[in-house]
């Protein structure tokens, strides 16, 4: 509130003050508080867990990784890019917080037949968006960015390490633009995979990631394994390896990494072949190993219910009972976990604002006008007004600061007029993704650097299909300014014009 009210009168203090007695309630409840990620290796955990193929399963998930004395247990679930259904998943997440869970959402594509459509930036920005507007149980919001694409069938039918890296970095950068407490978990690679025409071996794939970009990894906020007991599913739990159940070692060993949080999303035995005596002793090891790694945080075993496609590795059998499998991690002693807890969802009331200038004349209202129309704003969780210029070209600016504000940007809205701009600010300089997904009229965007204009986007014109392409800056940007068609042209517009706000 200091840069938003200073420099007003003695009357302005009071009718702020005043206005803020009134207003006191609405701002505890709609300003959320300030948050970010926190290392789970820090607080009291259960790392047992139960990898589940619908958000539905969340009761039997419940029941079975915090029985036995175990509390706020996890749960890994996919998400596909035709399920973004908010009802659901947001009953899901309140299912989650009443029954302890701490879910770790995996993002995935669409199938086509035997094969998944590689990651796309569209499916990013859509995902981030999505996930961002859901109230998540606890802070951390645990994302897997995608599964074992080192395997054509699951990245379009082709393996591209360089692809795949390039979508981690910029899932770094939509995810935590929206929120700093999304946690973003890989690359949960298949290591067991051999070199083929099909394949990649996982050794191969992470090298080919680091020479794409020597930092990838620190993108990963934690590591995702599939640390399974192969060959076959049957190996005892006291190999190690590559492929074995401490896999993740065996990474982290190759690409000389620091220690990181480590999450074994996917786990598990062939219940086919291994007797329920063997399978109980080796469930025993293996959690024993687990627990005394004080870099694993969660083990989700693959899968609550296999159906028809995973018989083999299914905790559950048809009529509801466990498994030989399902038996031993139910019967195995669990710890009580105490994550940081999101606060509650508190309603907030909804408003759409709209810009209206029937006289086609830019109006430059009062600085009075101005601060009594943004205390509104901020109440209301809207981006707050300011004047300025380009160029020496006036503007009249909505300031978009917040995750949120960027979201919805200039959607739906029916116009834009002439001399107004919606003004993006970023906390650092990085390469955004925009696109004109909802925007009804064509744009200008300009990118700017500590207040000049490095790189412009111009007569962007609007695309009315429900994946539209993203738009960049050749170069990091700190602030984007979007304008009407037209405008850049007609006033002049060039690189290193300066933009200047008001004071």
């Amino acid at each position: 509130m200091y840069q938003l009210l200073r420099g007003i009168n003695p009357f302005k203090y009071l009718l702020t003050f005043l206005l803020t007695c009134f207003m006191l309630p609405w701002f505890n409840g709609l300003i959320p508080a300030a948050y970010a990620i926190y290392d789970p290796r820090t607080l009291p955990n259960n790392k047992l867990g139960v990898h589940i193929l619908h958000p539905e399963e969340v009761e039997p998930a419940a029941k079975l990784v915090n029985s036995n004395g175990g509390d706020w247990g996890y749960v890994t679930v996919p998400i596909q890019p035709t399920d973004r259904n908010q009802d659901k998943w947001q009953n899901f997440f309140d299912q989650c917080r009443s029954l302890h869970l701490i879910p770790v959402v995996r993002i995935t594509t669409i199938p086509f037949g035997g094969t998944w459509a590689k990651g796309d930036n569209t499916d990013l920005v859509d995902f981030a968006n999505f996930l961002n507007e859901l109230h998540w149980p606890i802070v951390n919001r645990y994302i897997i960015l995608f599964n074992e694409v080192n395997r054509d069938a699951e990245w379009g039918g082709k393996v591209e390490p360089k692809t795949y890296t390039e979508i981690v970095k910029n899932a770094a950068t939509l995810f935590k633009e929206r929120s700093q407490n999304f946690y973003l978990l890989g690359p949960a690679l298949d290591l067991a995979l051999p070199n083929s025409n099909s394949s990649m071996s996982a050794s191969n794939y992470l090298r080919a990631m680091q020479n794409a970009d020597p930092l990838i990894f620190t993108y990963f906020d934690g590591w995702a394994s599939h640390s399974y007991p192969n060959p076959g599913f049957t190996s005892a739990p006291t190999k190690t390896g590559l492929t074995s159940i401490v896999g993740y070692k065996s990474e982290f060993s190759l690409l000389k990494l620091e220690a990181k949080p480590i999450f074994i999303t996917e786990t598990g035995w062939d219940q086919f072949i291994l007797p329920a005596d063997k399978l109980r002793s080796y469930w025993t090891t293996a959690v024993k190993r687990w627990q005394d790694d004080p870099n694993v945080v969660a083990v989700t075993p693959f899968v609550l219910r296999g159906g028809e496609m995973f018989p083999q590795f299914s905790l559950l059998n048809n009529d509801g009972t466990y498994s030989s499998s399902g038996q031993a991690i139910y019967d195995l002693s669990k710890t009580v976990g105490a994550p940081q807890l999101a606060p509650a969802p508190t309603p907030a009331p909804s408003y759409n604002p709209s810009i209206s200038n029937p006289t086609g004349r830019l109006f430059r209202p009062s600085s009075l006008l101005r601060e009594l129309e943004n205390i509104f704003r901020v109440i209301l969780g809207l981006p707050i007004k300011a004047g300025g210029s380009l160029a020496n070209i006036p503007l009249q600016l909505e300031l978009a600061q917040t995750p949120p504000q960027w979201e919805k940007g200039l959607s739906n809205r029916a116009n834009l007029l002439d001399g107004f701009g919606m003004l993006f600010i970023f906390p650092q300089p990085h390469v955004p993704l925009f696109w004109m997904k909802d925007v009804n009229f064509p744009l200008d965007m300009i990118w700017l650097t500590n207040n000049r204009v490095v790189d412009l986007s111009l007569n962007v014109p609007v695309n009315k299909s429900s994946t539209p392409p993203t738009l960049s800056p050749k170069v990091p940007v700190d602030m984007v300014l979007e304008v009407p068609a037209g405008w850049v042209e007609k006033n002049g517009i060039k690189l290193n014009d300066e933009l200047i706000l008001d004071q």
